[in-house]
């Protein structure tokens, strides 16, 4: 890790932690589309520290909307610069969809709950705008469409857009509209409560490519009625969920070291996400639960025929 990511991560973490947000333990198991989980009420934020922003992968970003969606959580991307330069404070940068933002515009929203107002991504520089109050703006000056896209350089098209928030409007364009119908339109980005509305697609999994207590783990919570997602880039292997939070399991064999290195780190997202962790092992004979972690193991999978009978197992080997 650089000193500069280091730092970055320091003062995040010190941010978040001075707001009142219950921290995970830092999620350094690689690869990892996030690095720490973060929550505050009802609020649950995925956070990514990078210090440059371009170095983020569009299939790490893919992970962590899919990861986001499933826990029902904000994806967020914390960052210092990109190639040409540092990032604007108050200011939302794009990463294939995900917000992105400076550190100093973290402290603001935690700390001041004072929103950015602009954002950046390909194409230029945008604002978001109420539509409906641009529209009630306009009516009231008896001005038609076309005649204010004359007046701020536009197509009459664009403005129907603008009043529908079917279009994104550059900052410039924003203003010309605020001043010729003397209304402030201008409306505050709200990315701690940016949740993914639309299940982002998973990639397919290749049965001849994907272990056999994988398979199996996978037909077990299918049969019991469970949506599953299978991560490479998570402290868990595999999620599974009715409703509510996801069961988050890790998958393997206990003497693997990288299964016992996640155990902790399981537990501490299992907390802060306020779910439940579990791990499903390939041994014959194991300890019924491990550092508080209920242990399965594979051949008990067949018995287990419907969620509240996993449900009952995991509480009674919790350890707790």
């Amino acid at each position: 890790m650089t000193t500069a990511r280091g730092q970055l991560i320091d003062k995040v973490i010190t941010t978040l932690e001075d707001a009142g947000f219950d921290l995970s333990s830092r999620c350094d198991v690689r690869p990892s589309c996030f690095d720490l989980v973060a929550r505050k009420g009802e609020q649950l934020i995925l956070v990514k520290m990078l210090s440059n922003i371009d170095s983020i992968t569009e299939e790490d970003t893919k992970a962590l909307q899919l990861v986001a969606h499933f826990f029902n959580a904000t994806p967020l991307i914390v960052g210092m610069k990109t190639r040409r330069g540092q990032l604007d404070p108050g200011v939302v940068y794009k990463r294939y969809g995900i917000s992105t933002i400076a550190p100093t515009s973290l402290s603001s929203i935690i700390d001041e709950q004072k929103m950015p107002r602009e954002f950046i991504q390909r194409g230029g520089r945008f604002v978001a705008i109420d539509g409906a109050k641009l529209r009630e703006a306009r009516i009231s000056y008896n001005i038609t469409k076309e005649e204010l896209a004359s007046c701020v350089e536009v197509s009459a098209r664009a403005i129907l857009a603008y009043e529908k928030d079917e279009m994104d409007v550059s900052k410039d364009v924003a203003m010309h509209l605020e001043k010729v119908l003397e209304t402030d339109l201008v409306i505050p980005i709200d990315i701690i409560s940016d949740r993914p509305k639309e299940q982002p697609i998973q990639k397919t999994r290749d049965p001849e490519k994907t272990p056999d207590i994988e398979r199996r783990v996978n037909i077990f919570f299918e049969r019991l009625g469970m949506r599953v997602l299978w991560s490479d880039r998570a402290p868990f292997h595999v999620a599974a969920k009715e409703e509510g939070p996801p069961l988050m399991t890790g998958i393997g064999s206990l003497r693997s070291v990288a299964l016992q290195k996640r155990m902790e780190l399981l537990k501490s997202v299992s907390h802060v996400t306020e779910s439940e962790a579990l791990i499903i092992v390939e041994e014959g004979h194991a300890e019924e639960n491990i550092a508080n972690l209920p242990i399965i193991r594979q051949l008990e999978l067949d018995d287990i025929e419907k969620p509240r009978e996993l449900k009952k197992i995991i509480s009674e080997r919790s350890g707790n």
